[in-house]
């Protein structure tokens, strides 16, 4: 008698293959995501439009910072899958090209062509910018980030120099996978040495003289503002796996950092006091504009921006951290200037990502780094270690307390401009608004 069974049962083997080569293309779209340095809630959505796409009826994940665990459903069949990634890094270029395969899938696209096309994203989204670019990008960044902190031009220059070469270092440490702490610590040990000696030849030869609390300026490329900011909107979004894992990462990094600044400030007598040189008052605006832009520019070159998303971050940081400067001189509190700043591109970002059709948060955190209180923070640590608790007390709040509203102005721009981030529904969820351009 002729078995009937057969021809199901060979096609039941069939889609559960094809099951399986679908649910591998879509975690490791979100590996992909995930080692670029994106939040967790992109991630989701990522891989749950890829998922139906691919014909998966619902995909359910939970992400951390090195790690994700996602459940395909497809019918009466589910399949679970872990994915480890073994490098956090910020590649807002591979993020871009990320989201835009993962929103713009065709229906009925299987697995393998998904693969297909991560594969290419692999081998030609590539650095967007050269070693000796992204080096000196660095130590733009801290040098505008000193003259925001009140430096002299020529306290800059030395901080521009001295980045640079813990930038380096940190490059160069990091193409050989070395531990992200101790590479931090190393990258910071590198700028102050580099910033001592400029600062005593400089001294030496009567050129000018530089003053000591600059080497916190020459530290602050170090500070993980991408991730320090995407924790908390991830907290937000009642992520509490994810943005916690961020923040505790962000945590070891800060302090990495600052305890090999402190090592370095307690064996040369350094200290890191605040900088009091104040521009004419006509040109001031214009030098904080200047140093905003470039600050911004150099962190979204950092963070393998392209050209047009340098430009863009930019000038919405511009905008943002001129508008909490002009808040702050009549008299706000500078925690909550900083709030209004973070909403103020929050606002912009939204429109201006709908029209360059460019991921809204590799516009908006580059813009809002430039606001991170980086000098606090290292502040903190060293007055912790020198037991003047009123005076680390201070700075840790003042640092804290920025660094969260910036996040809340962001995530109340969101809500009030994206509905899926106004009601708080599952990723995915039959019921949620349709998302919006801008998330794109």
């Amino acid at each position: 008698m002729k078995n009937t069974d057969q021809p199901d049962d060979r096609d039941d083997i069939r889609h559960d293959r094809e099951f399986v080569i679908d649910t591998e293309a879509v975690i490791r779209l979100g590996s992909m995501l995930l080692s670029s340095g994106t939040g967790s809630y992109r991630v989701k959505r990522a891989m749950s439009d890829a998922g139906l796409a691919l014909g998966i009826d619902r995909v359910d994940a939970t992400v951390g910072l090195t790690e994700i665990t996602a459940t395909a459903h497809r019918g009466d069949n589910f399949r679970t899958v872990a994915r480890e990634v073994y490098r956090v890094r910020v590649d807002s270029s591979r993020i871009a090209a990320l989201e835009d395969l993962a929103h713009h899938l065709p229906a009925g696209t299987t697995g393998r062509e998904l693969e297909s096309r991560l594969d290419c994203i692999s081998r030609t989204v590539r650095p967007q910018w050269t070693e000796w670019q992204t080096v000196l990008a660095g130590g733009v960044a801290c040098a505008g980030f000193a003259i925001l902190n009140k430096f002299s031009l020529a306290d800059a220059l030395v901080v521009l120099v001295a980045a640079s070469a813990g930038q380096c270092v940190r490059g160069r440490l990091n193409r050989r996978w070395l531990n992200q702490y101790g590479i931090a610590a190393l990258a910071s040990g590198a700028a102050c040495l580099v910033y001592l000696m400029l600062a005593d030849v400089l001294t030496y030869t009567g050129l000018h003289t530089i003053h000591g609390p600059g080497y916190v300026a020459s530290l602050l490329f170090l500070v993980p503002g991408f991730p320090m900011i995407t924790s908390i909107l991830d907290m937000v979004r009642m992520d509490f796996t994810a943005g916690l894992s961020r923040a505790t990462y962000c945590v070891g990094l800060i302090l990495a950092a600052t305890l090999s600044a402190w090592v370095f400030s307690t064996a040369t007598g350094l200290q890191p006091l605040p900088a009091q040189t104040f521009f004419p008052y006509p040109w001031a605006w214009l030098a904080y504009a200047v140093a905003t832009a470039c600050g911004v520019a150099g962190f979204a070159i950092i963070f393998n921006s392209s050209p047009r998303t340098v430009i863009w971050a930019a000038a919405l940081g511009a905008c943002g951290n001129l508008c909490r400067l002009a808040f702050v001189t009549v008299n706000l509190p500078p925690q909550l200037a900083a709030g209004v700043g973070g909403l103020i591109v929050g606002f912009l970002a939204s429109p201006l990502s709908a029209r360059t059709k460019l991921p809204r948060i590799t516009l908006t955190v580059p813009a809002c780094v430039i606001m991170v209180p980086g000098a606090s923070m290292y502040r903190t640590v060293y007055w912790l270690n020198g037991q003047d608790m009123m005076k680390a007390l201070t700075f840790g709040v003042d640092a804290v307390l920025t660094v969260i509203l910036i996040a809340c102005g962001l995530a109340i721009a969101r809500m009030c401009t994206d509905p899926a981030w106004a009601r708080n529904l599952p990723v995915p969820s039959p019921h949620a608004f349709k998302f919006s351009e801008n998330d794109h």
